[in-house]
Order: C-alpha cells, then sequence, then structure tokens
C-alpha cells in the first residue's frame, strides 16, 4: 500500500520522536510497505529495527520477529513497548504461565510485535497459534546466520525458508549489520527475497579511527591508550570468560571505572553492568562477544579488542558499536598469530569439512587484517565486497604510517635478522627475542642457541622493544613468519645486514598520542572536574553538557585557572556560568595546585584560545544567522529546511559550547510565558534529553516542535 511522506513522518515524529529517516530507512520502509520482500545490509547504528517497527504500526495484522538472542529480544521488547507499542516475546527461558499468556495474546489479536526464536517458531503446535491471526510481515534479524558463509552460521535458521509455506502472503524483511556478497545471495535465495530488491548501505565507517598494535605488553598499552581517553566510554573486547575478569578486575584495581560482562554472570548482575555502562554510571564495559547486540549507546568512544576476533564480520559488527553518533572514534586491536592457533582450537568443532573450510577462510582473512601493510579500512570494505576509492583513508595506522615519527632502528635490525641467520632460520620471534636478551630458558639451552655469537648482545633493550621490532620488520618485508611462526630472511633483509639499506621504523601511534600529549598530569584533575560536573547537573536536572562541555573541562585541565578573572577566559564560560558555577568549580582546581604543588599562572597569563574554525559547520552559519537577529521564520526560509531542523543545528551549536543570547532567542521564536514556565518546570524533573516522558508528563498538550523549542530556550537561559 502507498503511504505519503507526511503519514510516514508523522508515525516516524508521534511513536518514535524523531523528524527525519536516516539514508536507507525510508526506502525500505516503503519497500515492506508495498509488500515487496527485502534484504537490508545497513551497518551497525543506521536503524534497522526501525525498518519493521515502523510498518508493523502500519500494518493491519501482527509482525513475527525472528531473533537468535534471548537477551537481545528482552531488550528489544522492553525499548518497544517504553515507546507503547504492543509487543511480546515468547521463549524457552519463560515460565508456562508466561508462554500461555503471551499466546493468548497473540490469538486475541492485541499484538502488533511478536519475537521469537527460530527454534521454536517451525515448532507445529506453535505454527497452529499463529495461524490463527494475519501474519503481515516476518522480519528476520541477524539474518546472516542462515548462511554457512555468515560469521555466526546457526543451523536452526535454515529452516526458515521453510516458513514460505506456511505464510505464503506474508512480506519477508531481512536485515543484518555484515553480511558479505555470498551471504548476501545465500539469504536472498533461501528466503526468496529477489536480488533487486537488496538494499545495500556503505559499509564504509569514516569516522573511525583503526588502529593495530602488536600484542606484547598489551595490558600496559592498554593502560596508554585509557590515559588518553579519560572522559569517555568504551568497550574492551576478550575471546574467553577468564580473560574479561581478569582485564576487568586489574582496571578496577587501577582505577578506572570498569565492569565486567559475560555469560557467566547473573542475570541481575549482567543486566545491572549493562545499565551502569548505558546511563554513563561506568565508562568501560570488559566483555565478550555476548555484549553489545541491540545497545543503542551512541557516544560510545573507543572499541579495544585484546585477542583476535574469530572473523572480520565478527570483528566489523564489534567496531560498529563505536562512534554511532558519528563523532571520531577509535577502534583499537592488539594482534599476535598466537591467537590464531588458540582460536582454531576454541571454534574448529564442527564434524563437517566445509564448516570446518569456512571458519579457516574467515581466520584467514582477519589474519591478513592483522597483518596488512595496505588500507585498513579498504581492507575491510574489500572483504564486504565494496571498492575503498581513496589512495589514503586518513583513519588508519598503515595510512597515517607516513606522518608518523620515524625512529632509526638500523643497529638493532642487523642485530634482530643476524640472530635469525645464525639460529639457521629455525626459530620463532619469540625464541629469537630471547636468543638476543640472552635467556637461560630450557629451550632455548636444549637447542644450544647460548653458543651462537649473537646470544646475549641486546640485553639492553626490554622484550617489549624487540617484539616492536619484530613486527616493524615483519611489516615491511625485513623478514617473513613462514611455516610453525618460524622467522625467514628477504632479499631486504640483507641488504639491511650488509649495510645497502637503513632501517627506519614508526613509532606506535598509542606512544607517540601519550608522548605528545600536552595535559601530562591533568588526568586526575580533569576527573575531578568531571565529577563535579556531573553533581551540578544533577543537582539541576540535566545533563552534563549544559553545565560545561568536555572541551571546557580539558582547557581548565590544562589552564589551571585558580581565580575568576582567569576562569572567565576559559572557552564556554559566560557571565552566567562565571556566576552560577565559576567558585565551585576555581576551589577544585585551586586545590588540586595546592595538593600537587603547581604554580598556577598569573590571570593575565590565562588567554582564551583561538576558536576553532567552523566555516564548514552548519551548525555554527545557522547560529551565526540566528545571532544576526533573524526570526525562525526567516531562517527557514533562508536554508530551505524546517522549524525542527533550524532548532537541532541551534542545539548542537550549543553542546559545542556556543553562546545564544536568551532575550534574543525569545524573538526568535515567541513562547508564552505560562507554556513555558511550565515545560522548563517538567525539564527540571525529567531531565532534557528525552522528551516522550516529558510530552506524557504534561499530557500532550503540546507538540514536539513545542518542546524542541523550549528546551532550545531553557538551555540557553542555562548557559547565558
Amino acid at each position: 500500500m502507498q503511504y505519503s511522506q507526511e503519514e510516514l513522518l508523522g508515525v516516524l515524529r508521534d511513536k518514535f520522536g524523531y523528524e527525519s529517516f536516516l539514508p536507507a530507512q525510508e526506502k525500505v520502509i516503503r519497500q515492506i510497505l508495498m509488500g515487496e520482500s527485502t534484504l537490508a545490509v545497513m551497518p551497525t547504528g543506521s536503524g534497522k529495527s526501525l525498518c519493521f517497527q515502523l510498518p508493523a504500526l502500519m500494518l493491519e495484522g501482527l509482525c513475527l520477529v525472528v531473533s537468535p538472542m534471548i537477551s537481545l529480544m528482552k531488550d528489544q521488547v522492553m525499548q518497544v513497548r517504553d515507546l507503547g507499542i504492543p509487543a511480546m516475546m515468547y521463549n524457552s527461558m519463560m515460565t508456562q504461565a508466561e508462554q500461555q499468556e503471551t499466546l493468548a495474546t497473540v490469538v486475541s489479536g492485541e499484538l502488533k510485535l511478536l519475537y521469537v526464536a527460530p527454534e521454536t517458531l517451525l515448532k507445529d503446535w506453535f505454527l497452529s497459534h499463529l495461524k490463527a491471526v494475519k501474519i503481515e510481515l516476518i522480519a528476520i534479524d541477524e539474518a546472516h546466520c542462515i548462511s554457512m558463509w555468515g560469521h555466526n552460521f546457526r543451523p536452526e535458521y535454515l529452516q526458515l525458508s521453510q516458513l514460505r509455506e506456511h505464510f505464503p502472503q506474508a512480506t519477508y524483511f531481512a536485515l543484518t549489520a555484515t553480511a558479505i556478497p555470498r551471504v548476501q545471495k545465500d539469504i536472498c535465495k533461501l528466503l526468496a527475497i529477489p536480488e533487486e530488491n537488496m538494499v545495500l548501505e556503505s559499509f564504509d565507517r569514516p569516522n573511525l579511527l583503526l588502529i593495530v598494535e602488536p600484542k606484547q605488553d598489551s595490558y600496559n598499552r592498554l593502560i596508554r591508550f585509557l590515559s588518553l581517553h579519560p572522559d569517555e566510554s568504551g568497550i574492551v573486547y576478550c575471546m574467553t570468560r577468564k580473560r574479561v575478569d581478569t582485564i576487568s578486575n586489574k582496571l578496577i584495581a587501577d582505577g578506572f571505572s570498569a565492569l565486567p560482562y559475560h555469560a557467566g554472570l547473573g542475570d541481575d548482575e549482567r543486566h545491572a553492568n549493562q545499565e551502569a555502562f548505558i546511563r554513563d554510571k561506568v565508562q568501560i564495559m570488559v566483555a565478550t562477544i555476548a555484549f553489545g547486540m541491540g545497545i543503542n549507546k551512541s557516544n560510545v568512544r573507543f572499541v579495544i579488542h585484546m585477542d583476535l576476533p574469530k572473523s572480520l564480520e565478527t570483528y566489523y559488527q564489534e567496531i560498529g558499536r563505536a562512534g554511532r553518533d558519528g563523532l571520531p572514534s577509535t577502534c583499537l586491536l592488539f594482534y599476535s598469530i598466537s591467537d590464531f592457533y588458540s582460536l582454531k582450537k576454541i571454534i574448529f568443532n564442527s564434524p563437517d569439512p566445509q564448516q570446518n573450510h569456512i571458519t579457516q577462510t574467515h581466520l584467514d582473512a582477519i589474519v591478513r587484517y592483522g597483518e596488512s601493510k595496505h588500507c585498513r579500512r579498504a581492507q575491510i570494505l574489500k572483504w564486504f565486497g565494496e571498492h575503498y576509492a581513496k589512495d589514503n583513508c586518513d583513519m588508519c595506522d598503515i595510512c597515517l604510517g607516513d606522518k608518523a615519527e620515524k625512529i632509526d632502528a638500523t643497529e638493532p635490525a642487523k642485530m634482530f635478522l643476524s640472530a635469525i641467520f645464525r639460529a639457521q632460520e629455525n626459530a620463532t620471534a619469540d625464541e629469537i627475542i630471547k636468543i638476543l636478551r640472552g635467556s637461560e630458558a630450557k629451550a632455548i639451552l636444549d637447542a644450544g642457541y647460548d653458543k651462537l655469537s649473537v646470544y646475549g648482545i641486546g640485553k639492553e633493550r626490554t622484550t617489549k622493544d624487540w617484539f616492536a621490532l619484530f613486527s616493524a620488520l615483519k611489516q615491511q618485508g625485513g623478514l617473513v613468519q613462514a611455516t610453525y611462526s618460524k622467522l625467514k630472511l628477504t632479499p631486504k633483509s640483507w641488504a639491511i645486514m650488509k649495510g645497502e639499506e637503513s632501517f627506519d621504523m614508526s613509532k606506535s601511534l598509542i606512544t607517540q598520542m601519550v608522548e605528545s600529549d600536552e595535559t601530562k598530569g591533568s588526568g586526575l584533575l580533569f576527573e575531578e572536574l568531571k565529577n563535579l560536573r556531573r553533581q551540578l547537573a544533577d543537582e539541576r536536572g540535566f545533563p552534563p553538557y549544559i553545565v560545561f562541555s568536555d572541551r571546557s573541562l580539558r582547557e581548565m585541565a590544562r589552564a589551571y585557572p585558580c581565580d575568576l578573572q582567569s576562569f572567565r577566559a576559559i572557552p564556554g564560560v559566560g557571565d552566567h556560568k562565571l556566576s552560577e558555577y565559576g567558585e565551585a568549580f576555581v576551589k577544585v582546581i585551586a586545590d588540586y595546585c595546592e595538593k600537587y604543588e603547581i604554580e598556577p599562572p598569573e590571570p593575565s597569563q590565562v588567554l582564551r584560545p583561538e576558536p576553532q574554525k567552523k566555516s564548514q559547520s552548519k551548525s555554527f552559519v545557522v547560529a551565526e544567522y540566528v545571532k544576526e537577529g533573524h526570526n525562525a521564520q526567516e531562517a527557514m526560509l533562508h536554508f530551505g529546511v524546517k522549524l525542527d531542523t533550524i532548532v537541532d543545528h541551534l542545539m548542537i551549536y550549543l553542546e559545542h559550547d556556543g553562546i545564544l543570547d536568551y532575550e534574543l532567542m525569545q524573538n526568535f521564536y515567541p513562547i508564552a510565558p505560562f507554556a513555558f514556565q511550565e515545560i522548563s518546570a517538567a525539564f527540571r524533573q525529567l531531565g532534557l534529553e528525552i522528551l516522550r516522558p516529558v510530552r506524557d508528563l504534561l499530557q500532550e498538550r503540546y507538540s514536539y516542535s513545542e518542546l524542541r523549542l523550549a528546551r532550545l530556550l531553557y538551555v540557553c537561559r542555562v548557559k547565558d
């Protein structure tokens, strides 16, 4: 059935609280509403779930949602019901009474969405209940599970091909964030979806910085990385539950805000830890792959893999949880070939040779990614069948390598390569390093390596330094790793040993960032300022960024303003904020300086930094136009957009340290004083971030547009 743009946007706005669709969403939704079975391959954060939730509201019958994980079902049902959409789930973990209640509700026709696992869906007794109602849409989440080439193949998903026999009139919608071309074809074939109905979004996430570091000394490398992100949310993935517990316990002991998440924890503890992370009560979640599916946290600034993922699709899916708000975020993988062999022991357990062949193919792909000498982004996109046209992405360690600081490592490289030669190219990297450091390990002595002329000549260098050199030599073709990880020499090796070539290696990106950090020692102060900000925000009932942005806090931690005159020079500090918060922040900074014997600068030396160029920011341009005295109507005509879009730009401007005069904004779009007073009271009670509870509290007397305008004015008054 055809629906107008106004009808679609009306449901989107009233039920989901959004003003516009994300790319591809509207196309997918229109295809579904027209009864066209569809496969959507859309990256994490692109709003796949809304593509079936919205049509479910507009169609007359029931929408079945096939989901592979009970925990994922619970999260999605909770989120959908919170939007006022009738939804339930049916799974084996429910009590018999709960199952009977669900089936009775299904038969009554009251539901719009029913979430069910594939192994339950096709049972005869379950199908008999479903045939009593009109099934209009069947959405199959994580559809890559249907293909043996999918990174998380589930044999029970193959049975879904039988659904056509039972519900021939239903529209089928398969959705996934990770499907290589071969998997896409399998999905379409098994579910009888015309290939021309595929909607494929680009897999490129240009805001993600992709870094691979040697796994040697990985925990200390992790600590160095986290020291650069003291205020940010992130996920640390580990291969096993035991490793999750070990890493999370060490982080907590070292003073980091971290919690574990894995299937071995009780349901209550897992849920509590997840909620703490989502609500920014804890910054770091250390987890197995079980964490992250269905999590709608937009401000995850980093995803770190302590161990090798089992496939490139798994890796892509997990790093996709970073930067969903579009802001720059970092994806760091600690790589070691030894993980490859550990994974083989864990996942090569199928009696089916074809399945083991597929598993090997996936493992080989992630190993190639870890050892690549070429753009990481291009490697990922190529695996998903997409060509990356740029020569340099400027957002991965390989492409940034030319810009990295270089170290002349010719002499240690000669020593390392000579050791390979003296060991007759029959030693691993670990053995070569032990030879150079003069190790007395039994295996080294038994092999007679202590008799070599190079034995012990590299004692002054740490094991970590030697592993870094090994990684650099390997990446630049100075050696190769052959069967059983034995190191072999190359023509480049001989050129280095003969003095015909020098050898430079790039410093670790993490090391460089740490060493170039001008705010060393200010991390503790930043934490104290952030805690004060959270306390003040909680007292006033609004998000922390309204008090001060992270940028302002960073500048305070850098400049140490210990009096109100100096504090006024910090970006984002206006007269109102100076009087409202100045004394509290200055006291924390002054106490910190006294405690650590830091000499604060004179007031005249604390200068407001030059503002960053914002000529490319549409929000900045809109704000400058409004500052000239133009009202809402003039802004809409000038920029050719709706009022809500103008308001969104102004909010973004405020969130990034912008200031808009309160009186000026009252003239921008006048709001009746009694209405503004009533809405402001609701904001103070419920907070500013989610409008739906505010609208409910006010008994829907105000539209979302009116609430957005009132919120804008409220923030202007607070920040002015």
